[in-house]
């Protein structure tokens, strides 16, 4: 969509230099991929200020910049915020999509993915697949096509441009993983939400928020802009806290007070039911997802369906059906005997979940002196008061941790994998810094009845190093290395 000059003044609310007759066609951050005609916004960033790419984006013809400032010599609009500017640009280029659909948003530390993936998996039994989207941190499925995501939450022109392919391709319902980032720098902001789920908060990326307080207050605000449904967690402190000061949010959960309570439980090894009890009746889920916290996830999606009119039948068909979420307990069967587990679980109390439901399959395997084998890191660049946390976690639920490196980003891995190591027990904690030679390490020494848990990175593809980025996904790794030790090599 071509924008005029009297429109950019509107949706800019400032005055568009002349020079700018013909409009916009397009909008950019990164001068790279800046078009003839396009509108580069230049957003300052945590590294580098946007600005200092503004010879690149005219060189590509860029027509008009966005700036917090002027830039002399270039045909400027100066906006207070750039990146209010860059997602109110973006609504206008792609045709404001979000208006025609309907966008419920998932938020939370932990289990925004699985339970974006159950939400979407109901939606799509009830309205039908080809009519239905989802925006994860794995990927990106519009109408049934696949393909993989960049960051939870994508910049505005990403969100804007995914939402009207989407609705272009017949998507009127989205599921979208809402991370406190997308919140936070405005990816999100304009977007019109119709559902919002709140899953917990825990601690994580007070790197960026400073307090648990203001991390809350971030998350707060998509409930705030929800238009419809609103459900939180009733068993999460912050949860509680939401439903107290954003009105209309409904609970779920297994405290006697939610609005969709959670009763009668009954796990084995090959899923879980539970009964959803609600003013609407009874509802029995049985679901393949495995875990405590996986019950949760599970009600939270069946909750805000439920709410949205979805009816109790359709909820309950989909959540059967539903397969596993791809790095979120993704479970690898060994023909050693043995289970390896790759999950996202990149925090204290992510780990402590996974490695709880791992204990759990270990004592109900019938293999006497089953063990939970650990393969861990913490990611650099990030709240570093996690790491000895995330250590002292494995070293009460996992009988052999192996420390190892995650994201290191420009951070020395070994300096991270000591701060890990201050809360583990040195008996039974290796470091091994190479992440292939430290999995190799704890399928090398398992054996029948072990689960072996290799946590942090989940479905990513790439590991961030000082030295640059290299490819990495732990479960083809790990499919690699169990062919390798099965046919006796290395």
């Amino acid at each position: 969509m071509i924008l005029d000059r009297a429109e950019l003044a509107r949706v800019l609310g400032t005055e568009i230099p002349l020079g700018v007759e013909e409009g916009v066609r397009g909008v950019a951050y990164d001068s790279r991929h800046v078009k003839p005609g396009f509108a580069f916004v230049a957003v300052p960033g945590f590294k580098r200020d946007g600005a200092e790419f503004v010879p690149e984006a005219l060189r590509r013809g860029a027509s008009l910049v966005v700036a917090e400032r002027e830039v002399p010599k270039v045909p400027t609009a100066v906006v207070p915020d750039a990146r209010t500017a860059l997602s109110a640009l973006a609504r206008a280029v792609f045709g404001d999509p979000s208006g025609s659909m309907r966008v419920h948003g998932v938020t939370g530390t932990n289990g925004k993915t699985t339970t974006a993936y159950a939400l979407h998996s109901i939606l799509a039994g009830a309205y039908g697949e080809e009519t239905c989207g989802l925006m994860t941190t794995v990927e990106t499925i519009s109408a049934g096509e696949r393909r993989p995501a960049v960051r939870t939450t994508p910049e505005a022109v990403e969100v804007q441009e995914t939402l009207a392919r989407m609705l272009e391709a017949g998507v009127r319902q989205v599921v979208m993983e809402v991370s406190s980032h997308g919140i936070e720098l405005g990816r999100v902001s304009g977007t019109r939400f119709e559902g919002a789920l709140f899953t917990n908060l825990t601690r994580d990326h007070l790197d960026l928020h400073g307090t648990m307080g203001a991390y809350y207050a971030t998350k707060r605000e998509l409930f705030r802009w929800a238009e419809g449904p609103r459900v939180a967690n009733a068993e999460d402190a912050w949860g509680r806290r939401l439903v107290r000061e954003v009105a209309g949010v409904k609970t779920f959960g297994g405290t006697g007070n939610a609005d969709y309570r959670v009763a009668w439980v009954e796990a084995s090894r090959t899923g879980t039911s539970f009964t959803l009890c609600y003013s609407g009746g009874d509802l029995r889920l049985e679901t393949q997802l495995l875990g405590p916290y996986n019950v949760l996830n599970v009600a939270g999606a069946a909750s805000l369906a439920l709410e949205a009119g979805v009816e109790g039948d359709a909820v309950a068909g989909a959540v059967r059906t539903m397969g596993q979420v791809p790095g979120r307990f993704e479970r690898m069967a060994a023909e050693s005997g043995f289970e390896v587990i790759v999950d996202y679980a990149h925090t204290d109390v992510g780990l402590e979940a996974v490695l709880g439901v791992a204990r759990g399959l270990v004592q109900d395997d019938g293999h006497p002196g089953g063990r939970v084998i650990c393969v861990f890191g913490a990611a650099g660049e990030r709240d570093g008061a996690k790491r000895p946390k995330m250590g002292k976690v494995a070293a009460r639920l996992a009988d052999l941790s192996i420390v190892t490196t995650d994201d290191a980003y420009t951070e020395d891995p070994s300096k991270i994998a000591r701060e890990v190591a201050v809360g583990a027990d040195p008996a039974r904690t290796e470091v091994l810094l190479d992440r292939r030679a430290a999995i190799r390490r704890a399928l090398s020494v398992a054996r029948a009845g072990d689960v072996v848990v290799v946590a942090g990175k989940g479905h990513e593809r790439v590991q961030h190093l000082p030295e640059g980025d290299v490819p990495f996904h732990d479960a083809t790794v790990i499919g690699e290395l169990l062919g390798e030790l099965d046919k006796g090599e290395g």
